[in-house]
């Protein structure tokens, strides 16, 4: 399994862009990918700052189900210059408080496409050393 938090900052002025733009990534998601658990977006405290969780079975089907497919390259390329900032934040279920599996990364294949292969370096999933140890399966 593959759970990711995104943290987005929104150039001011541009939040109602930003939310229309991933109201329609949302639904193609949604209707496009049958192995999607998790996709939502949500508003911040802070003026701008939005958050969307990701989970997928595994990081290979967030990776080229999801981020490569061809309708959230549309989508994002809506986005042009009003996000200010984004981080992603691969995140670890504590077992027993939560649905979801352990975060876990896969190599993506020799195979795979360029852009798979660009966003698999720059989309890696980090797994935590602490989580490792706490882990208990």
């Amino acid at each position: 399994m593959s759970t990711l938090l995104a943290h987005i900052k929104i150039v001011e002025g541009h939040e109602e862009k930003f939310e229309n733009i991933s109201r329609e990534l949302y639904e193609k998601t949604h209707s496009n990918e049958d192995s999607v658990i998790h996709y939502d977006y949500w508003r911040g405290r802070e003026k701008g700052s939005y958050y969307t969780l990701l989970a997928y079975p595994t990081y290979l089907d967030f990776l080229i189900t999801h981020q490569i497919s061809d309708h959230h390259e549309a989508a994002a390329g809506n986005y042009g210059d009003i996000i200010e900032d984004i981080d992603l934040e691969w995140v670890d279920p504590v077992e027993g408080a939560s649905k979801l599996g352990n975060t876990e990364m896969q190599e993506v294949p020799d195979d795979a496409s360029d852009l798979a292969k660009e966003y698999g370096e720059t989309h890696a999933a980090i797994i935590q050393d602490w989580w490792l140890a706490l882990r208990k399966a």
